[in-house]
């Protein structure tokens, strides 16, 4: 499937190149702004993966991506990012991240490495379990007063099969960065006719260690492995 999607982008490449040709360069800057506010326009041009956050070359392959069209963005209305932690006793903590941005470019060949990135706002935590989101989002665990982020930066793609990944990256949370593994399943509709898709579902799961990201409290009554879980619709950038 990776080898068929990868065709179809490319397909329409010379009439995309075209297109491209007839673009200003202030609309092409706008591809980094479509990665985080999820349409074109903005006041700071790829705010907020900019400043510094994410190195320039991560930037410019992004770039590269879109202008080729390979470059898919997060649909923010329909995408989430979860995660479970074990409590005691014997129960677990669900809770839903519903604010995220971000992109994922797919590289020009198999062989070759893509590119993720993927912001969280924390204060759009859900859980079912109320009273323990106050605990959650408090200063002893995730703090989002003072961290209302988190970045996740994808560098490369591993494909075991044709639909099914890891993307090694690294992980920020609470100011501190640690490198994090995604297990990752990517769904292609199949009723392309000829086209590159516009839409493709991710799914994606890992399993992070609270005490790398410096959240050490209730270490008696919680346990240290995060469970993440994103469910993401992107959508191919011009769509």
């Amino acid at each position: 499937m990776l080898d068929r999607l990868i065709k179809l982008l490319f397909m329409k490449r010379d009439a995309f190149d075209r297109m491209i040709k007839r673009v200003s360069r202030a609309a092409a800057c706008s591809i980094c702004v479509l990665l985080a506010t999820g349409a074109i326009g903005g006041d700071q041009p790829c705010a907020p993966f900019e400043g510094g956050r994410v190195d320039s070359e991560m930037l410019a392959a992004m770039r590269a991506a879109a202008a080729e069209g390979r470059m898919y963005r997060v649909d923010t209305d329909v995408s989430k990012v979860g995660f479970c932690v074990r409590h005691f006793p014997f129960q677990e903590f669900r809770g839903e991240f519903t604010n995220i941005i971000g992109g994922l470019a797919f590289p020009p060949e198999p062989a070759s490495y893509g590119q993720a990135l993927l912001l969280i706002r924390t204060s759009s935590l859900q859980s079912d379990n109320t009273a323990l989101v106050p605990i959650v989002t408090g200063s002893n665990f995730m703090d989002t007063a003072n961290y209302p982020e988190i970045l996740y930066v994808g560098r490369r793609f591993e494909w075991l099969t044709e639909v099914h990944a890891h993307i090694y990256g690294d992980l920020s949370v609470r100011g501190r960065t640690h490198p994090v593994i995604f297990d990752v399943d990517i769904d292609v509709p199949d009723d392309t006719n000829g086209e590159p898709p516009e839409r493709i579902r991710l799914r994606g799961r890992s399993h992070v260690s609270r005490f790398n990201f410096d959240i050490r409290s209730y270490r008696l009554v919680v346990s240290d492995t995060i469970q993440l879980c994103l469910a993401a619709e992107l959508v191919r950038w011009g769509f």
